[in-house]
């Protein structure tokens, strides 16, 4: 399992829709919108869906750590090894 961790910018519910050209019905899903800073020290924004927005609602521009699979659609998948940070 990965974790991803980072602030919780937006946690809400995307409306159902159907799409003009081929009528393809989208149902209306939860997703989570987390900030996270690459290894490059750059912003990046991943919009997750999830089954239920109830454990997130109160954490939104709090950190929040969300179990994720990795996925790529038509892409290649990479990881970069990045060490863990003892407390201090």
């Amino acid at each position: 399992m990965i974790i991803l961790q980072g602030i919780l910018r937006a946690a809400t519910t995307l409306v159902g829709r159907t799409d003009k050209k081929t009528g393809e019905v989208y149902p209306s899903r939860d997703v989570l919108q987390v900030e996270t800073v690459d290894g490059r020290g750059l912003v990046q924004m991943d919009t997750i869906t999830v089954p239920d927005l109830k454990p997130y609602a109160e954490k939104v521009g709090k950190q929040v750590n969300i179990p994720v699979r990795p996925w790529a659609k038509g892409a290649t998948v990479n990881f970069m090894f990045e060490p863990v940070q003892a407390p201090q």
